[in-house]
């Protein structure tokens, strides 16, 4: 059964590191043209890679004046999905309006080309779902979901997925989130390489993550395992 990294910075890692990841697969996921690039190249390298094109909204206001790049990577078919991606109301040096337009074009290409989203939406979870709704976007992906329980419903409705991070066993509402959404909506990602608090996040500790999701959810790991994964499969595919 194959364990699932989906969303993970695989572009900051060296090779060596990588190596000791095949077990996994994972998401690279890309902040910007750059690191986008770089992580394509890493993924003819890798068979567990599947290479995501990005802007990450922390990051808009330095790259923003290369949307037609973005464009052109996305439109190039090389990748298997657009992220990291989104809107950040704490964070992001940009203004929110700026984030929304930028975000709703690139939901429009995900349209386009049929490719699933790994969003980051911290603060804006609810007006994230909802631009994603009403454009249409098929696949969605909401990395390290910490918005309202009240929205599981209307993720689950919408087709979308969470994903869970290790820091879970530190983050009392990331635990309230998992107790209370469906399996058939989850996905483990490590966010690694990211330090939080005392936590070292990296694909390795996606094995003891899923132990605490079964725990949680009082199944076996095996079955969780083959739920992630076959989740994962659909979120691809869209």
């Amino acid at each position: 059964m194959t364990i699932v990294d989906s969303h993970c910075h695989v572009h900051e890692y060296d090779e060596k590191e990588i190596q000791e990841f095949r077990g996994i697969r994972i998401v690279g996921v890309s902040l910007d043209i750059e690191s986008s690039v770089k992580t394509l190249e890493l993924a003819k390298k890798f068979d567990n890679i599947d290479p995501f094109v990005g802007f990450h909204p922390w990051y808009l206001h330095r790259t923003i004046n290369r949307l037609e790049e973005l464009r052109e990577l996305i439109m190039s078919g090389s990748f298997a999905g657009i992220g990291e991606v989104g809107v950040d109301a704490r964070f992001a040096r940009s203004p929110i309006k700026e984030q929304m337009r930028v975000f709703t074009q690139i939901c429009q290409l995900s349209i386009e080309v049929n490719l699933p989203l790994n969003v980051h939406a911290l603060g804006e979870w609810g007006n994230v779902i909802s631009i994603c709704n009403r454009l249409g976007v098929r696949s969605m992906l909401l990395h390290w979901y910490t918005g309202p329980v009240e929205l599981l419903k209307v993720i689950e409705d919408s087709g979308y997925f969470i994903s869970i991070n290790p820091t879970v066993v530190i983050q009392q509402r990331q635990m309230r989130i998992l107790d209370k959404a469906s399996p058939e909506i989850l996905l483990t990602e490590s966010d690694g390489p990211y330090r939080y608090r005392e936590l070292s996040l990296s694909p390795s500790e996606i094995h003891g993550l899923i132990k605490t999701i079964a725990k949680v959810k009082g199944v076996d790991e095996e079955y969780m395992v083959a739920q992630i994964y076959k989740n994962y499969l659909r979120f691809l595919r869209g």
